[in-house]
């Protein structure tokens, strides 16, 4: 479930809605990959690193909070809203990044670096120690 982009100050964000076990290392590791893919993340030198954010919140305050922190000049904030059992994502875009790299493009960019972290990590978990 996601909302619909609104828009601040040179920035538009978007809502959505994510199940629990999210991970932030995988959310991170999903963020950079959008980064080596998109040279208009990197163009003013930040990291993935540096635009992921997670917030731990009760499950029942997830639906009231909102970001409104928004560091000058950063192409792309990702906020992850941790509610325990389910959460939200608040994603904050530059508009001019926006402009080369719209929605269609970014969000299915995401879930697709996400879930194949997600594939790696449990395929690496299903595979034998090597012998000594």
């Amino acid at each position: 479930m996601s909302t619909r982009p609104v828009v601040t100050a040179g920035y538009e964000s978007m809502t959505i809605q994510v199940r629990a076990g999210l991970g932030e290392r995988r959310l991170v590791a999903a963020v950079r990959s959008l980064f080596v893919r998109h040279e208009v993340l990197r163009a003013d030198g930040f990291t993935a690193e540096s635009c992921v954010h997670r917030v731990a919140l009760p499950s029942c305050l997830v639906s009231l909070a909102t970001v409104e922190d928004v560091a000058v000049d950063v192409p792309l904030r990702v906020v992850w809203l941790d509610g325990g059992a389910s959460g939200r994502i608040v994603l904050t875009v530059r508009r001019d990044v926006l402009a080369r790299l719209p929605w269609h493009v970014l969000l299915p960019g995401l879930v697709s670096a996400w879930s194949a972290s997600t594939h790696l990590r449990a395929r690496r978990a299903a595979s034998p120690a090597p012998v000594s």
